[in-house]
């Protein structure tokens, strides 16, 4: 039987049909996909926004405590406006032992010892930060009329005072100790100067008859920021120093002879 051209006509036109509806739904899909997708980027790009502000609105409450905390020189609490509210809490430091972050060559701590009571000497202990290195160290009795100096390092040469093997202070063990106390006396000694020299170190200072006056002022300001349904919480520290430390350049110009040149 033969075909009749009106036939291959209506299989030809089913077939384009259907071609074309495979790419239509196959322009649909994609382009729900590319609907989908920028709705949920523009989602999450709002709430990363929302977040940054609420973050930002936390910081900046916190700060605005801290400095009326300063201001006053007292712990504060309040709030800047509905759901931003502060509170700021002040505390001293200084008591049986003090311990040091890592301190490089060159570098000065300071213990303040101006209202110290009972104190009749100074243990100074410290490890190397780096395995294997041997800090020295210098330091400065300074009194109110005068300040007597002392050298100290493994070797025990060139005026320097051979230190002794180490010890444990308040659970922490270090490598080196001064061979004896560093007398103090209360109510003239004013504070000790130690510098860092040869290899960074890190540092412990242990009281002899007495406890250490304070040696900071540490404010703590943390701030709680109500949006919505959820609590944005932050929190600032500021330590202010009652020692007065002196950039480590003046030391440079002191011992060597030197001169500050801008």
């Amino acid at each position: 039987m033969k075909k009749s051209e009106s036939d291959d006509s209506s299989r030809v036109s089913l077939n384009h049909s259907g071609q074309v509806a495979l790419v239509m739904v196959l322009i649909m899909t994609v382009v729900s996909a590319i609907a989908v997708s920028i709705a949920s980027r523009s989602t999450v790009e709002t709430r990363v926004q929302q977040m940054y502000e609420e973050n930002t609105q936390a910081v900046m409450t916190a700060q605005a405590g801290l400095e009326e905390a300063l201001a006053q020189n007292a712990p504060v609490s309040g709030s800047l406006s509905a759901g931003k509210d502060y509170a700021v809490s002040v505390g001293d430091t200084g008591s049986n032992s003090i311990l040091s972050e890592k301190i490089n060559p060159g570098d000065v701590f300071e213990v303040n010892l101006d209202g110290a009571v009972g104190i009749t000497g100074i243990k100074v202990y410290w490890n190397p930060a780096v395995a294997g290195q041997r800090p020295s160290l210098f330091i400065s009795e300074v009194r109110s009329d005068r300040s007597i100096d002392y050298a100290f390092d493994t070797e025990g040469t060139g005026g320097f005072t051979q230190v002794s093997s180490g010890g444990s202070l308040t659970g922490t063990t270090f490598s080196y100790v001064t061979p004896s106390e560093i007398s103090v006396i209360s109510g003239s000694s004013l504070s000790l100067r130690v510098t860092v020299l040869g290899a960074s170190a890190i540092l412990g200072f242990e009281p002899i008859g007495g406890v250490f006056p304070s040696q900071s002022t540490t404010y703590k300001s943390v701030a709680n920021v109500i949006t919505g349904g959820s609590t944005v919480k932050y929190g600032l520290e500021y330590s202010e120093s009652k020692t007065n430390l002196l950039p480590p350049v003046f030391d440079y110009v002191l011992f060597s002879g030197g001169s500050i040149v801008q």
